[in-house]
């Protein structure tokens, strides 16, 4: 038999995290990289290396897995890192693909998930608590404002310039409903669930053959970027066992196998918890997991070769840290500057694991501290000129 190896389809963080998280397991790893400057081409544990196209399809990377396996002699885990990636492996999977292992949904489950209208109405029918949702952009009245407008798929984010918009009043509506006559369609709304950043809450968890709850880390955000509405740039691990058990009522619903990352907000006023959403790959801080104690990678690894998956519990009140990102979202949320540094100050007692930083693998997060420094001079200096644009 082969020596278990994974082929990560890395982009970004989530790539960065699985690719350590590999080697941390002892893990042989390849890395399909889309880009030449995404951050893994930068870490020293992303050793073998192949280039797609900016859009693969699966016709560019099928040549690349049939050599793998044959140089391997035999099948490795196939592991998605953006929802495209994860498009792929379901593709693949569909077509009956048997060279490397494919702990992931069906291509149809993939599909729904990758849509925020066939999600929600399946979570819906499943009996999983949502926000109160509008299908029918160009007709639907809402209840009450501010509602939160998010593109169905990934592809509408260039449609909408981001990954959502809060609208707060009516008038804003009827103003986006003007601006996007024709493309409303492509968009549905939700009502926003009262409370600050640290009321949403994340599970990153792999569901095994038989849809069973395989690994579960649970973690509070305590920021985002931009703030109250972005990915998490600074979170803290915490046990929740609402979620754990509202996670395996989600993978049976959707008959899901593989990784996924799901998302909650608690409600500030009622207590109740509702979903957000499920992204069907590895989630961005897997590297957090990882250092928790709940290594999703390795999970991922155990349900494909049939071994049985056994974690100590998570460690918690651990810190997950992204200074840069989190910095620049609460300095552009117009926080107060010592209101921030204070904070900071306060969450020195906890055991931080760093966004990007590790003492073996530095070479990413000196990169990418290169990028955010310019990023921050170049706003700063737009700031200053009085430059809007």
């Amino acid at each position: 038999m082969n020596k278990p190896y994974v082929i990560i389809l890395a982009n970004g963080l989530n790539g960065l995290g699985a690719v350590r998280s590999a080697a941390h397991a002892g893990l042989r790893t390849y890395t399909l990289l889309t880009s030449q400057t995404d951050l893994s081409a930068y870490s020293r544990y992303s050793q073998y290396r192949f280039l797609l196209p900016a859009t693969p399809g699966v016709e560019d990377i099928r040549p690349i897995l049939d050599h793998l396996y044959r140089n391997e002699d035999g099948p490795g885990v196939l592991l998605a890192c953006s929802d495209l990636a994860a498009e792929l492996l379901g593709k693949l999977k569909t077509e009956g693909y048997s060279h490397h292992h494919l702990i992931v949904p069906t291509s149809e489950t993939t599909e729904i998930l990758n849509d925020k209208k066939l999600e929600c109405q399946s979570m819906e029918e499943g009996g999983i608590t949502l926000p109160k949702t509008y299908y029918e952009l160009a007709t639907d009245v809402p209840d009450a404002f501010p509602i939160i407008i998010k593109p169905r798929t990934f592809r509408e984010y260039a449609v909408l310039g981001a990954k959502n918009v809060i609208v707060n009043t009516r008038a804003e509506l009827e103003e986006f409903r003007e601006r996007f006559r024709g493309k409303l369609d492509r968009f549905i709304a939700q009502e926003v669930i009262e409370g600050d950043d640290d009321n949403l809450w994340v599970c990153n968890v792999t569901f095994g053959l038989n849809k069973e709850l395989s690994a579960c880390f649970v973690f509070n955000r305590l920021g985002t970027m931009p703030s109250h509405y972005g990915v998490t740039s600074l979170a803290i691990s915490r046990e929740n066992q609402v979620l754990r058990d509202e996670c395996a009522k989600i993978g049976k619903a959707l008959n899901y196998s593989g990784p996924a990352m799901i998302e909650f907000k608690k409600d500030q006023n009622s207590g109740d918890y509702f979903y957000i959403e499920t992204n069907p790959r590895l989630g961005m801080c897997n590297w957090f997991d990882t250092r928790c104690g709940i290594n999703n990678i390795l999970a991922c690894t155990q349900v494909a070769y049939g071994n049985k998956v056994e974690f100590a519990p998570q460690k918690n009140n651990r810190l997950y840290w992204n200074f840069f990102g989190d910095l620049v979202a609460r300095l552009e949320d117009r926080e107060n500057v010592f209101a921030v540094l204070l904070r900071y100050l306060m969450l020195l007692r906890y055991r931080r694991v760093a966004a990007l930083f590790y003492w073996k693998d530095p070479h990413p997060a000196i990169r990418y501290s290169c990028m955010s420094i310019r990023d921050i001079a170049t706003r700063v200096g737009r700031k200053l000129r009085g430059d809007t644009h």
